[in-house]
């Protein structure tokens, strides 16, 4: 596969949190790795999930505003704006 990244992005494996939504839905998440710029997610399942949300990674101060690139299976890639 080609890489197309712009950054490479070491494995971290921490438990966050993807929020969205009126009520403040929160679903778990597995981040599998992180860059400036964007990051590898694991979830449950991609059912409901919007093109866009917040992401709250445990041990940081603030949660960040992504909008999904791609989706494969349980994984997706998001960028962070």
């Amino acid at each position: 596969m080609f890489e197309r990244r712009r950054d490479p992005r070491p494995p971290i494996y921490k438990r966050g949190f993807i929020r969205f939504g009126p009520a403040g839905k929160d679903l778990p998440c597995t981040v599998n790795d992180l860059t400036p710029g964007g990051a590898g997610l694991s979830v449950g399942t991609t059912f409901g999930l919007p093109r866009v949300f917040q992401l709250a990674i445990d041990g940081e101060a603030s949660a960040r505003h992504c909008r999904v690139i791609w989706i494969d299976g349980k994984k997706l890639g998001v960028k962070f704006e």
